[in-house]
């Protein structure tokens, strides 16, 4: 009945397929797709870039594999506004199975220099929000000033706002100077000697979403989970209450 009313508002019976087999698998490749779809693997390369184009799928990089993810069933009326009512009626049936994969954090994998941009630009996706951050320095290149001609600028267009806790470093209060003064960005300082040695980036934003970066690695990570970004919240809180 859900594909039916997927296609009365305008997808293709193969393209609810598909959308229905990534919304119930959560996360999957090629492989998995076709597998739980019965649709050939061409067809369903095919399908996957037209769900990516309606934003109705994403995909990422997880061990040097593309795996694909189902955007929620809150974006479809977005995608197909021409037919909002018909959507409208499948809803409650497509949220009871999205809810089954709200039950579990749901992580996306990137690696590569377009990867770690990837998990920066999740970011950018939240305008009017506080992104709460704990980084070292100095930031590892991102390529063609990608941080300071790029990012910030843009987060400061989108009035995304930011603390920060950093390693108490002479670079760094020179870093957190242009911060303040270019990136509507407060930040405070850590000497303790553990802290100095963290040279991984964390992001608390969205609501219920961290970003993870691990610059050595060139691995990046979305996890969305409301608890675990409850608990890393109130770490960094508790974290910014003691520091001056």
């Amino acid at each position: 009945m859900v594909i039916q009313q997927l296609q009365d508002a305008g997808l293709t019976k193969k393209e609810a397929q598909i959308y229905l087999a990534l919304l119930e698998l959560g996360e999957a490749n090629i492989a998995q797709i076709t597998k739980k779809s019965g649709i050939k693997r061409s067809t369903v390369y095919e399908m996957l870039d037209i769900l990516k184009k309606m934003g109705l799928a994403s995909q990422g990089r997880l061990k040097k594999r593309t795996v694909f993810y189902a955007e929620s069933p809150k974006k479809i009326p977005e995608a197909l506004d021409a037919k909002k009512r018909a959507i409208e009626e499948a809803m409650p049936e497509l949220l009871s199975m999205m809810n089954l994969l709200d039950k579990k954090p749901k992580i996306k994998y990137f690696d590569g220099i377009a990867g770690l941009r990837e998990v920066f630009e999740d970011t950018l996706r939240y305008p009017d929000q506080e992104i709460l951050t704990l980084f070292p320095y100095p930031y590892i290149n991102l390529g063609e000033d990608y941080f300071q001609g790029h990012y910030l600028p843009e987060r400061v267009k989108r009035k995304i706002w930011s603390r920060a806790i950093i390693p108490d470093t002479p670079e760094n209060r020179v870093f957190a100077k242009y911060l303040q003064e270019n990136a509507i960005t407060t930040t405070r300082f850590s000497s303790d000697a553990a802290f100095k040695l963290f040279d991984i980036e964390i992001k608390i934003y969205g609501g219920n979403k961290l970003g993870i970066i691990s610059y050595k690695e060139d691995l990046g990570l979305i996890i969305e989970s409301t608890k675990v970004s409850e608990g890393l919240r109130a770490i960094f809180e508790t974290m910014w209450n003691l520091l001056k």
